[in-house]
């Protein structure tokens, strides 16, 4: 029974044991893996009635500044996860009665853009050249991460039963990451499951030409990636074939997420509204497509203020 003397541990241990079972399981172990490694250590033993919101703020900063002593500083998106797991803490507390202090919606999670380094169109280019000519299914995988903008986990999970080769549709169904083993331990295991947002479930038409260098490497009921039923390749491995295709092809080196941002670039600079694109990525707001994805080329920049040169001539 939580009463005014229960402590942030307690009121986690109870938040945990009787909601967890409606949250898919990436979501359970990155929630744990949060308030163990960042809320308990500093916050566990308190009492949340004594905990405000101005300290939980400058701790947030704090984390994203300074880090912890044997921890560098997160990044925008554990910040906003160490949060969220703040609000169901004082959402917990307030359904079960517990007075508190600290208001979580008054907190503002500090964002600083990244620098996400793209290729050019002139590298996308001759990646492309490089990977049509060199075809097999790592290469060909790649390609299809170029041209419908998926995620690396979801092209590792992709099962050929999820392409339709005649209408040129790509079902994302779903993705393959690393979680900590059940047991809390830092060992991690790979799951496949279903992508973590309803939105993340979609179909991506995608260019015709593209069902013509799959074919090949269609096998029905197997992982795209290896052609077999029980063998995958898992997403830290995909990374590293992708940084080595790089420097074969002589481009420099970018992590294989700039796949999506070049898709979502070439989309935006070719003319598709956002909200398509917003759809094909998976994404819940057009916000979040434009903010995060989309990094226009300065000639793109530069044929765009071209709209508005007959004023000179008014």
């Amino acid at each position: 029974m939580l009463n005014s003397n229960t402590t942030i541990e307690e009121i986690g241990n109870a938040w945990i044991a009787n909601t967890a079972h409606n949250w898919k399981e990436s979501t359970k172990y990155r929630y744990i893996d949060k308030l163990r490694i960042y809320i308990l250590p500093e916050y566990g033993s308190r009492q949340i009635a004594d905990i405000s919101t101005e300290e939980v703020e400058q701790y947030l900063i704090r984390l994203q500044t300074e880090g912890l002593t044997d921890r560098k500083p997160i990044g925008t998106s554990s910040a906003c996860l160490v949060m969220t797991v703040f609000k169901q803490l004082a959402k917990y507390a307030r359904k079960t009665g517990l007075d508190f202090r600290f208001q979580p919606e008054c907190i503002i999670v500090r964002r600083e853009k990244g620098s996400i380094d793209v290729l050019s169109e002139k590298e996308e280019v001759k990646l492309i050249e490089y990977l049509k000519a060199n075809p097999n299914r790592i290469n060909v995988a790649i390609l299809i991460c170029l041209f419908t903008g998926i995620r690396i986990g979801e092209i590792c999970a992709l099962n050929c039963d999820e392409i339709d080769l005649d209408e040129c549709v790509l079902r994302v169904r779903k993705t393959m990451q690393r979680l900590p083993e059940k047991d809390g331990k830092q060992k991690t295991a790979l799951r496949i499951d279903t992508p973590k947002t309803v939105n993340s479930l979609r179909d991506i038409p995608y260019a015709v030409e593209l069902s013509d260098i799959i074919r090949p490497f269609y096998k029905p009921g197997t992982f795209f990636l290896t052609g077999e039923r029980g063998k995958y390749v898992e997403p830290r491995t995909l990374e590293n074939r992708f940084a080595a295709i790089l420097k074969k092809s002589g481009l420099r080196q970018v992590n294989f997420h700039a796949t999506r941002h070049c898709y979502a670039t070439r989309c935006i600079e070719r003319g598709m509204d956002p909200k398509t694109l917003s759809e094909l990525l998976g994404h819940a707001s057009v916000a979040t497509t434009l903010d995060r994805y989309v990094h226009l080329s300065m000639k793109h920049k530069a044929e765009s203020v071209k709209l508005i040169a007959d004023l000179f001539s008014a």
